[in-house]
Formats: C-alpha cells, sequence, structure tokens
C-alpha cells in the first residue's frame, strides 16, 4: 500500500520511542501492547480491548472461541462484505450456514433482513448460531441497535466486523460495542492505517478475560480448550 502516507509528527513519534523497545527488550508483550489497550478502551468506551496483529485474526480468535468454548458453530454473514469474511469463518472452526441480504442505500443489512434470513432457523437452532455483520465505509449499520436487541432476544451471538468503522458511533455507542464483541482493523486503507493490526472489543467480561488468555496461547491459566497467539509486536504497537 505505498500510497499511505504517514505523518511526519508520527514518524517523529515513532523514531523518539523506538529506541526504548530495543533498549529494554520488550518486543512483545510490553508496555506499548498495554499502551494501545489503553488507549482503544478510552477511544470506544469498552471494558476490555485486546490488541491483535490483523483485523482478521481477532475475528478467527472470536469465532473459534465461540466454537470450541460455546459449540456455536453456525454462521450467518451477509451478502455484501469482503471475501475474506467468507473464509475466516471455517478458519476458526465454524461454517457459513446463509447470507443476509442487504440494502442498496446502505449496503448493509436492515432488520427486516436479519429477520427474514432468521425464518429459516427453529428456536432451538437459534441458540447456536453466530451472525457476523460488517459495518460498511465507515458508517455504522443503521439499524444495529434493532439488530441487537433481536439477537439478544433470540439468544444469537452478534460478532461486528468494524474493520471500516474504528470511531463510528450511534447513539453514544461506538461500533464494535453493540454485539457481543466486535474487532477493529489498522490495515493501511483503514481510517488508522499502521500496515497491519487490529484490536477486539468487548464489554462482556467473560469473553474479555478470555480473550486475553487465548491470545498469549492460555499459557498461565492453562484452561481454556483452544488458544492460539494473535498477538501485534511491540514495534507496530508503538506506531
Amino acid at each position: 500500500m505505498g500510497m499511505i502516507k504517514i505523518p511526519k509528527s508520527s514518524i517523529s513519534f515513532f523514531k523518539k520511542n523506538l529506541d526504548e523497545i530495543f533498549d529494554t527488550g520488550f518486543l512483545a508483550e510490553g508496555p506499548w501492547n498495554n499502551k494501545l489497550s489503553d488507549l482503544i478502551k478510552e477511544i470506544s468506551n469498552a471494558s476490555y480491548a485486546i490488541p491483535t496483529s490483523s483485523n482478521g485474526s481477532g475475528l478467527v480468535s472470536l469465532l473459534n472461541i465461540y466454537s470450541h468454548i460455546y459449540k456455536r458453530k453456525n454462521v450467518l454473514i451477509q451478502s455484501n462484505t469482503m471475501y475474506g469474511v467468507k473464509v475466516m469463518v471455517p478458519a476458526g472452526g465454524c461454517k457459513v450456514v446463509g447470507y443476509i441480504d442487504c440494502q442498496l442505500n446502505s449496503l448493509m443489512p436492515d432488520i427486516s433482513d436479519v429477520q427474514n434470513s432468521l425464518k429459516n432457523f427453529t428456536k432451538e437452532e437459534k441458540k447456536k448460531l453466530i451472525i457476523l455483520l460488517s459495518h460498511i465505509g465507515g458508517i455504522n449499520n443503521p439499524d444495529i441497535i434493532q439488530i441487537s436487541e433481536l439477537c439478544k432476544s433470540e439468544n444469537i451471538i452478534l460478532l461486528e466486523d468494524c474493520a471500516h468503522s474504528v470511531g463510528s458511533t450511534q447513539d453514544n455507542i461506538h461500533s464494535g460495542l453493540f454485539g457481543d464483541a466486535g474487532v477493529y482493523s489498522f490495515y493501511s486503507t483503514k481510517s488508522i492505517p499502521v500496515g497491519e493490526g487490529g484490536a477486539i472489543i468487548t464489554n462482556n467480561k467473560e469473553i474479555g478475560e478470555i480473550c486475553s488468555a487465548y491470545s498469549i496461547y492460555d499459557r498461565f491459566d492453562q484452561k481454556l480448550p483452544t488458544a492460539f497467539n494473535n498477538r501485534i509486536s511491540e514495534t507496530q504497537a508503538l506506531l
């Protein structure tokens, strides 16, 4: 992504603090990961923010957690989304069981589109369902509050792909916090262009703690049935 230009002030800040990383030897799991987490929590008002190596690694991790720990393996995705969302689902141990239509004016599903897709599932099947929605073009799904309330009433897990929507709000709620969890992106073409990186955000205490342990292989508690390394490096966190 050679057309992306980093502001000179950002480059100066990066260079000013880079030597500290090498001097301390914390190339991973160091203070800049913690500072990034704190910054994301401050921006989004999320209770938990777990920096990840990419938006995709965060989404795959969440799907893997819900698949192995909560036995949720069936996923609905919207028809208009990046192809990567489709292939992330099996990478997370789940399967795509349907597509939700989108509206031409928003390029996202409205509440009626979600309701129509759910007609294909019984009450018991809905309890094993995940809906993975993508906010498009920096705009939150206009019906995300209604969709969230519907998912809660039907005991459906709602995950938000917030790659485009860092900082977007609706009714003073940031994207990623309408459902059970969301994932930001810091890829070169996103609103905070860092090259790579992302962050899982959630207000769910249980999911937040599981994601934190998951990202370091759960090597301290050693209680999770699945775990992985989805962390961002210290140099990337600094940038």
